[in-house]
């Protein structure tokens, strides 16, 4: 009966029942909620471009670079990491020797530094020579590494894939002709330039120019013959069921097929500094945006306040009749509890639709703001044609150039819980002091 009470009065304090009467506190708990809800908004949003960039980014790196495994030779001391037939075999076997069924996948590769030469100029690069296999026949890379123009294909000796970026300063294109500057290393120790000559096949791309933008890729026999051991690292690339489990006991199964030298690795090894990194951004900016949340449930606090002063007669007389504290307390506790309800029942649709279309809304926040900085350049007398490059909101040089959109159920439901457990904690105080109030004081000032 208590709990019936307290909520029936505290839906009357929010105006339900309450025809025609009007409340300073029962609008000020509604600015409340409305708060509380456009509070969530940029949470959710948050919440979600961050999860969609770590989890696109690291799926980038585990299944483009590092891989699930790598069983490497980084110390440079085994024979046949020189031998490209050696290698291939060594993969090959791998895959034979698969005890658990966990490996689906295993490729060669050698991995160095060199220049490339291009029509419109030179940079560095980082030369990938690995088994044509590796990009056809990886299903991890075929959905995330696609082929700008050309083919995905490495299929002559001298054919070679490049990064978009490294396409773009040199200004290479499809069925050009190149060359690449590395380095050798003679009998005596001292170093040689080498040049070798390639053909365009294809210009790629992840859609992380941080990751890609340098890349070269080349067949594995002829690729190894330009890079010397000195300068490179030489691996097989092991990709599993699942990255995320079983990996150390795969692990364990390299080790014991790994000739002498080669060590294995998993990608959290290789990896490790740079995914805290993203975790770590990651929880600040949630932090950033719970104290947004933080400061519209306080809102709740002060509407509350505002309910219980207007409310001092009302009080006084149910006191007066009998109804006890708990009871009062409990009905303004649900008062605020149901505004942080209405704030989570408003904002949570609103942050899932705005994270929903999330790459939309940075196109669109990105028009409005070349063409606004277009307008004032017009304006103030400039030529349109020599104004400033566009401003990118997700500069693909930093970011994915879409961010992919995941929205976790656990998440959301810990957002909800959350703000509620804030709002009925904020409200606590203002409920027990509005309980406390003497009814013979009141009610002699009224």
């Amino acid at each position: 009966m208590r709990l019936a009470g307290s909520l029936t009065l505290a839906l009357r304090f929010l105006g339900f029942g309450a025809r025609g009467s009007s409340s300073n506190a029962r609008k000020s708990l509604y600015g409340a909620m409305a708060g509380i809800a456009v509070s969530l908004v940029p949470l959710i949003v948050v919440l979600v471009v961050a999860n969609g960039m770590i989890e696109g980014i690291s799926a980038r790196i585990i299944e483009l670079s590092t891989s699930h495994l790598r069983l490497s030779d980084y110390a440079g001391i085994s024979p046949m990491a020189d031998s490209p037939a050696a290698m291939k075999a060594l993969s090959k076997n791998i895959l034979l020797e698969n005890p658990e069924g966990l490996i689906t996948g295993a490729w060669a590769e050698r991995t160095g530094p060199g220049m490339v030469i291009g029509p419109n100029g030179r940079t560095g690069a980082t030369l990938r020579a690995l088994e044509p296999e590796f990009l056809t026949g990886n299903p991890g890379v075929r959905g995330l590494l696609k082929p700008v123009s050309g083919s995905l294909t490495l299929e002559g000796p001298k054919d070679a894939l490049l990064g978009e970026k490294l396409a773009e300063i040199t200004g290479l294109s499809v069925g050009d002709r190149f060359r690449v500057l590395t380095l050798s290393v003679n009998p005596d120790g001292s170093q040689k330039p080498r040049f070798s000559v390639w053909t365009v096949k294809g210009i790629v791309s992840s859609g992380y120019r941080e990751l890609d933008a340098l890349w070269l890729f080349l067949p594995l026999d002829t690729g190894m013959e330009i890079m010397g051991r000195e300068s490179s690292s030489t691996f097989v690339n092991v990709r599993t069921e699942n990255p995320f489990r079983n990996l150390e006991s795969v692990r364990f199964s390299l080790l014991r097929l790994a000739p002498e030298g080669f060590t294995a690795y998993t990608w959290e090894e290789l990896n490790r500094s740079q995914f805290q990194s993203f975790n770590t951004t990651r929880t600040l900016l949630l932090f950033i945006m719970f104290l947004i949340v933080l400061v519209a449930t306080v809102n709740v606090s002060s509407a509350l306040v505002m309910l219980v002063l207007e409310r001092r007669r009302d009080v006084a007389i149910l006191k007066s009749c009998g109804t006890d504290q708990g009871t009062l307390t409990m009905a303004f506790l649900i008062a605020g509890s149901v505004t942080g309800l209405g704030g989570v029942v408003l904002g949570l649709p609103l942050g899932i639709l705005a994270a929903l279309h999330v790459n939309g809304l940075f196109s669109l926040l990105e028009g409005a703001i070349n063409g606004s900085l277009k307008l004032w350049y017009i304006l103030s007398g400039g030529d349109p044609l020599s104004m400033p490059g566009r401003i990118r909101m997700l500069d693909p040089e930093y970011y994915l150039q879409s961010i992919p959109v995941t929205l976790s159920l656990k998440d959301l439901l810990l957002i909800a819980c959350g703000t509620l457990l804030l709002s009925a904690a904020v409200s606590l105080l203002p409920a027990r002091r509005g309980a406390r109030e003497k009814p013979i004081e009141t009610l002699r000032k009224y």
